[in-house]
């Protein structure tokens, strides 16, 4: 049998269908890849090729996301570390941005939610003012409801990803045809353009952008080319340009990738697996994504596919093929690999599960390398953790939260459970640690931030008040206050209300307020706390998008499932020695043996023992309208395909996924 040893120094070497990849000669070649195929390791290696062999320069590599990148230089350091000269590695994003600066735009960026919705009900405000707008049914509609910024947010992205604006003026129809025809919110297209419209300015030059907004801007002058012109800023700029997660590709990332692969770039190679989509807005929500990137490329383009997985061995290829109709085949048909099917009952049985296969990792001993074992659980969302963690934390598993805070640091749940230390019924608030506080200090400041009201003529003549968003923001280090805070609660209540410590400072939060007023006997039962109305209506009113609400709301039924039943005091004791335990672990340095991560965390990594849980329909994947729901299928390929060694998957008892497709 094939030691670890030599399968580790065999894996140094291309495969078959790697090989051909790197051996075409074509001008262009798109690598259509399957998970653990080496795509990024084939592009990296071609790298190094085409730096020493063929004397390129000036490579450009690119990938959609942050982890695509960092995933590429991780390779790149393996197999071409001398190159880093020649190289260039950047999002689709970072690239606009470089190409704008270079026009000499100014480039600044807003990033912070609260300053979005912000601009947004600017924008809105504008819209209410403008007098020369035919009233329409629809508009009508719209103009009659308050602002839904969430929805405004969602419609904006697909929009700018699937170029909108240039659609309608294609069609040959009036915005308001084009929208009904498409069954599209009109009201929302109109508070687009009055957005965009305050956005770039009566000259047309972008007064800010938000993130997408670089890839956009850049679209919108190639949309103003004839379909043969080039694009001067990308023409002759790379000798390769090598191009990773390409299924995450949208209609204005797509109009970039196509000057550049046709702008005597020299050799283009790009690689995508067209079931890892997880991304909103990408081709191939919509169906065969591959066929509709091969539209752009040159009619010549080599089409090759890689299907020979290095990650993990035939048991994991055969439970994994049927389930999403691909067709791994095993590298190594020997290499150990194992898949077990588990069912659950409910959370609770699928989280002593979860420690009976921890148990059994810890068993396996040490890897040949000598690294101990460990087990990653990767999850739909981050508000599942919840569970997991007071039941890991209570049999003492040592866990960690990979691209993730710990459940009891997370800005809406350390809020919540500062507000039941800081409840009069509550005997003492220094049952929390500093850190919980000083998280829900910050995230305080996330939920109830104030603007004054913008200057209606500034809206008038086509600008945004920038100088709004910024009045009543109160800078402060959270940690600080946070520990003069602790221990003393009249000074708590009342940094919770008003969102700052000066005495003359208004209230923030009406509802917090009311919270805080509740009698004594609502800390009989924390539980009932987490799902009281006046919380979820904070929340329900805060500026955040529609996903991190959704989150909210999970997090704090979740929270409520550990603590009903508990006394606010009792619950806030148990957490805070949990919370110590966790302090000790970590300043003794013991290495953790179960990491959790969502899907977007684990994305473009391996690890040797994987378990999925609480995988069940309408949960994992979830139930979505049906133009997302091969994203949802997508979401539990990405998570199955992590597992080199070992992988489980717990399944609902109630609601299973497999067998058969999903």
């Amino acid at each position: 049998m094939t030691e670890p040893q030599d399968l580790a120094f065999k894996k140094r070497y291309p495969t078959l269908e790697q090989n051909e990849v790197l051996n075409a000669t074509a001008s262009s070649v798109l690598i259509s890849a399957l998970a653990g195929t080496g795509k990024t390791t084939t592009l990296a290696i071609k790298a190094a090729d085409l730096i020493r062999h063929h004397g390129a320069s000036r490579i450009l590599m690119l990938a959609y996301s942050d982890a695509g990148l960092a995933a590429m230089a991780q390779r790149l350091q393996q197999f071409a570390p001398q190159a880093a000269p020649a190289l260039q590695i950047l999002t689709v994003e970072q690239l606009c941005a470089q190409l704008l600066q270079e026009q000499g735009d100014p480039l600044l960026c807003i990033t912070e939610p609260l300053q979005r919705q912000l601009l947004i009900r600017q924008a809105h405000s504008a819209l209410l003012q403008d007098q020369a707008l035919h009233t329409t049914p629809e508009l009508a509609e719209f103009l009659s409801h308050a602002l839904d910024v969430p929805a405004f947010l969602r419609f904006e992205a697909l929009a700018k990803q699937q170029l909108l604006l240039r659609s309608i003026d294609n069609a040959g129809l009036s915005p308001l045809q084009y929208c009904r025809e498409h069954a599209l919110d009109y009201g929302l297209y109109l508070l687009l353009a009055k957005y965009e419209r305050l956005r770039v300015g009566l000259n047309d030059e972008a007064l800010f952008y938000t993130p997408g907004d670089c890839t956009y801007e850049i679209a919108r002058q190639l949309c103003e080319l004839d379909f043969e012109d080039g694009f001067a800023p990308l023409q002759g700029r790379f000798d390769a340009v090598l191009f990773d997660e390409l299924q995450d590709l949208d209609e204005a990332a797509m109009l970039v990738l196509r000057h550049l692969v046709r702008g005597g770039n020299g050799r283009f190679v790009g690689a995508g697996d067209f079931n890892q989509h997880i991304l909103p807005g990408a081709f191939s929500v919509f169906g065969d994504g591959q066929a509709r990137i091969r539209q752009e490329l040159p009619a010549d383009t080599l089409v090759l596919s890689l299907s020979t997985t290095y990650r993990f061995g035939n048991r994991i290829c055969q439970a994994l093929n049927p389930l999403f109709a691909v067709d791994f085949s095993s590298h190594y048909p020997r290499k150990p690999a194992w898949f077990e099917p588990l069912r659950y009952r409910d959370d609770a049985d699928c989280a002593r599960q979860l420690l009976a296969i921890h148990q059994s990792v810890l068993q396996q001993g040490p890897d040949h390398s000598g690294q101990p074992p460990a087990l990653h659980v990767v999850l739909r969302a981050p508000e599942d953790t919840v569970l997991l963690e007071w039941m890991f934390a209570h049999e003492g598993v040592h866990y960690a939260c990979k691209g993730m805070q710990r459940f009891y640091q997370r800005p809406e749940l350390a809020l919540v459970l500062t507000l039941m230390a800081a409840l009069p019924g509550c005997r003492s608030s220094a049952l929390l640690t500093q850190g919980i506080v000083s998280h829900a200090l910050a995230g305080l400041q996330r939920y109830v931030r104030r603007s004054r009201e913008p200057d209606g003529d500034m809206l008038a003549n086509g600008q945004f008040d920038m100088p709004a968003l910024g009045d009543d923001v109160i800078e402060f280090d959270s940690k600080a206050v946070a520990a003069q805070l602790l221990g003393r609660p009249d000074k708590l209540r009342h940094f919770l209300v008003h969102a700052s410590p000066a005495l003359d400072a208004p209230v923030a939060s009406a509802l917090i307020e009311r919270l805080l007023e509740l009698p004594p006997e609502a800390c009989a039962d924390a539980g009932a706390l987490c799902q009281h109305p006046l919380l979820l209506q904070f929340f329900e009113q805060a500026p955040i998008s529609p996903q991190a609400l959704r989150s909210c709301l999970d997090s704090l039924q979740a929270l409520a499932h550990i603590c009903t039943g508990l006394a606010v005091d009792e619950f806030l004791g148990r957490l805070t020695l949990m919370v110590q335990a966790s302090i000790q672990q970590h300043q003794q340095r013991e290495i953790p043996s179960l990491q959790l991560l969502t899907v977007e965390r684990c994305k473009g990594h391996e690890y040797d023992n994987v378990a999925v849980p609480l995988v069940e329909r309408g949960r994992f994947p979830r139930s979505v309208a049906r133009q997302d729901a091969y994203r949802e299928r997508n979401m539990l390929y990405v998570a199955m395909t992590r597992a080199s060694k070992r992988l489980w998957l717990l399944e609902g008892e109630r609601r299973p996924v497999s067998p058969g497709p999903v």
